[in-house]
């Protein structure tokens, strides 16, 4: 079977408290410390990663589980400045073997600037090895607004926030994004053609403050790594910017709206449950259980690989019974072999290498206890919840289902809107077919109907219409 992609779990395309540590760095007060020490900015390799199609595979003779694609090099970067190109294939780095895109970000992240490494490529067919020299990252600037890299602590660590501030004076309205569920960094450019940084450069350019926040382990932020971070440790990173937002002399807090993308609808509802927010906007994200969700996924993405009606029957059947003992029993892998041996294929799938998506096991058996409904109830804000008509990792039922469930609970405040011709990613495709088929090349034209979609529904809130 073809192998299962979840955004939602992959791009895209976005868990408690700040008490105890739920992090490496744990010594006793760090976070006090911490909190008045500056976060460093780290090196940056200063390429835009991509898992490897089966064509580029083939075409570079690589195995199964190995390397990952340069979709892209950005200028002024180690990468760009030491002789990486677009569309080389990243085999190894620092004498570490690159399995995937998580592997690249842990070995760059315990990197110091200035440090001397090789990286080993795949190139035209070709086996090159290539010398580097690793660069801070660079820093980004607008036209008409300031970029701030500030960071807020949890638990012991220092996350990095980059907030971007009008020029203009007084008090502005707030978008902060919750990204998807994968290991990338919010830290890229404005002016760059990533659609997080599309989005966010619309909101820029028009007066508002915008906020991103990297994950613990991710970009410049302590904490980690990334692979054990769980759902609660990651809520936290969230719930201190947040805070943190609320808190500074040009932001109108009667106006702040979260954009959450992906997994980062999940975390949304959870965070405007505690914290006084304008609205909240989704898209591409789940509102029910995350079991029906795993089985509505795989059947979904089964079909559209072409499987056999009744094999994928028999492969739910199991994957339902491996959710159930492994996310709501919460028994460990060989706990479950002992007494389901015969789940042993469909666990291999579901959670390789013992993560699920990259992420802990720990991670999604914390979010598979959350009561999604009951946090959309909370609070007073507007909702927005926004389905990609293309978007085969997201079920679009659940987005009506959002608007339901706060027009219930708020009448009137709940939106549904479904986006024409636009994937997981925000790319425009043909159908959800086409998403399925392209979801692994790169590039790809991003549909800027969610700036629009966005844009016009933020103001008729922020204005009260």
């Amino acid at each position: 079977m073809r192998r299962v992609a979840l955004a939602l779990m992959v791009v895209a395309v976005a868990v408690l408290p700040g008490q105890g540590c739920f992090f490496a760095l744990c010594l006793p007060h760090a976070g006090a410390a911490a909190q008045y020490e500056e976060l460093p900015r780290r090196g940056h390799l200063g390429v835009r990663l991509a898992p490897l199609s089966d064509e580029v595979r083939a075409r570079q003779q690589l195995e199964r589980g190995s390397g990952v694609l340069i979709e892209a090099v950005i200028p002024g970067t180690t990468a760009a400045d030491d002789g990486i190109k677009q569309g080389d294939v990243l085999l190894a780095v620092n004498g570490k073997t690159v399995g995937g895109i998580a592997d690249v970000m842990t070995v760059i992240a315990a990197m110091t600037v200035g440090q001397k490494f090789e990286v080993g490529l795949a190139r035209d067919g070709q086996r090159i090895v290539l010398p580097m020299t690793l660069k801070e990252r660079p820093r980004d600037r607008g036209d008409n607004f300031d970029v701030l890299y500030h960071h807020v602590v949890s638990g012991a660590a220092r996350i990095r926030t980059i907030v971007t501030r009008p020029h203009a004076p007084g008090r502005h309205p707030v978008i902060f994004l919750i990204k998807g569920v994968g290991p990338g960094t919010v830290d890229e450019p404005l002016s760059g053609p990533e659609p997080y940084s599309r989005i966010l450069n619309a909101f820029a350019r028009s007066g508002y403050v915008t906020v991103r926040v990297d994950k613990p382990g991710i970009g410049d932020s302590e904490g980690g790594p990334f692979a054990d971070l769980d759902f609660q440790g990651e809520l936290d990173a969230y719930r201190q910017a947040m805070t943190a937002v609320r808190k500074y002399t040009f932001v109108d807090v009667d106006k702040v709206f979260i954009f959450g993308h992906s997994m980062g609808g999940v975390f949304a509802p959870i965070i405007a449950s505690e914290i006084p927010i304008r609205g909240i906007a989704v898209y591409g994200t789940v509102s029910r259980t995350w079991t029906e969700y795993f089985l509505e996924n795989w059947r979904r993405q089964a079909v559209l690989a072409g499987d056999d009606p009744a094999r994928i029957d028999s492969m739910l059947r199991d994957l339902a019974a491996a959710i159930h003992h492994l996310l709501i029993e919460q028994k460990s892998l060989d706990e479950i072999l002992r007494v389901r041996p015969d789940l042993r294929s469909t666990l291999a799938k579901l959670a390789p290498a013992g993560r699920i998506n990259g992420r802990s096991i720990r991670f999604w058996s914390q979010l598979a206890t959350q009561n999604l409904p009951a946090h959309w109830v909370k609070g007073h804000a507007y909702v927005m919840a926004i389905w990609g008509r293309n978007d085969f990792i997201a079920t679009e039922a659940d987005h009506p289902f959002i608007a339901e469930i706060v027009n219930t609970a708020r009448p009137g405040r709940g939106t549904y809107v479904g986006l024409d011709a636009s994937d997981h990613g925000f790319r425009k495709t043909a159908s959800i077919e086409d998403s399925f088929k392209r979801w692994n090349t790169p590039g790809g034209e991003f549909n800027p109907l969610i700036i629009t979609t966005l844009t016009e529904w933020m103001e008729k809130v922020r204005i009260g219409q």
